[in-house]
């Protein structure tokens, strides 16, 4: 079993640790601490797809949290000796490490130090890949925190990296962030223009899922500003792309939403027509834009 192979391995990483402590070599014992840290991160990660799917970073089982404490012991071992030999790209790697592994404990704040850490290193010998990533770990750590302000950045500086580095799912993956983040931020406008931008891409990518997504949180930021008839629009397409790729799940959403959203433009409707019956409006009502405009 999958459980037996992380067991063996812990196993014999922990005679090449002692091997490495008996000769004396810090060398072999920082990797033999780095591969006990990912040992037991791999175990965690495990042990959450099997028994804590469902939860969020910092509420997992206890089986899972106790692998994850053990990995983090290991990288901070492994991080103490690769310092003390001066070798800044491990260093790197068990920043990275470490901010992941107490991002999912939940440690939040204390990711991010590894994660800043980690983005200054990565800017120290130019590698552009973790340096993203890194940004990219900082926006999730911020939005965890609630500092939506503070992740919207950090995604921003993602977006950058991708666009200086042509890597469009990446680019993509930031704009779907930055749409979320906004909406958090309940700046649907901004909202709005970065699911348009994940949108186009996904269409070049030929990336019906995020097609999907980006149909449907615009479909979501459109009714939180009221313009109903962009919001059906979005809702038809979230519906049509859900059937296309099997989201039946995806499909029953959709078909709710645009129920609701049929709901709430008759609501609409009966309030404006009753205002202006009432003789109420000095001013006429604006037509809702429609999707005649740039949405095919």
């Amino acid at each position: 079993s999958e459980e037996r192979c992380h067991d063996e391995a812990i196993a014999a990483f922990e005679r090449q640790l002692d091997l490495a402590r008996d000769l004396g070599s810090e060398a072999l014992e920082s990797r033999a601490l780095y591969s006990l840290g990912t040992a037991h991160h791999a175990m965690g990660k495990q042990a959450a797809a099997r028994d804590g799917a469902s939860f969020d970073p910092g509420q997992y089982p206890e089986s899972v949290s106790q692998a994850l404490s053990k990995a983090a012991a290991y990288y901070e071992a492994n991080l103490a000796l690769v310092v003390a030999l001066g070798d800044k790209s491990a260093e790197g790697r068990a920043c990275g490490n470490l901010g992941n592994t107490h991002y999912l404990l939940g440690n939040f704040t204390k990711a991010i130090r590894y994660h800043e850490r980690r983005r200054d290193l990565a800017r120290g010998y130019k590698d552009k890949a973790a340096e993203r990533r890194a940004c990219t770990n900082l926006a999730n750590a911020h939005v965890f925190l609630g500092d939506f302000e503070s992740a919207a950045t950090f995604y921003r500086n993602t977006f950058d990296i991708a666009l200086e580095t042509g890597e469009k799912a990446v680019e993509a993956q930031a704009c779907y962030s930055l749409g979320n983040t906004y909406t958090l931020l309940k700046d649907y406008r901004q909202a709005i223009d970065y699911h348009l931008k994940h949108l186009d891409i996904a269409r070049v990518l030929k990336d019906k899922v995020g097609e999907e997504r980006a149909c449907w949180s615009l479909g979501n930021a459109y009714t939180a500003i009221e313009e109903y008839d962009v919001a059906v629009y979005y809702a038809r397409q979230h519906q049509k792309l859900a059937y296309e790729v099997g989201d039946w799940k995806g499909v029953a959403v959709a078909r709710q939403n645009l129920l609701d959203l049929t709901t709430a433009s008759q609501r609409t409707s009966r309030s404006s027509l009753s205002e202006e019956a009432d003789g109420s409006r000095s001013v006429p009502t604006k037509r809702k834009p429609g999707v005649s405009t740039n949405l095919e």
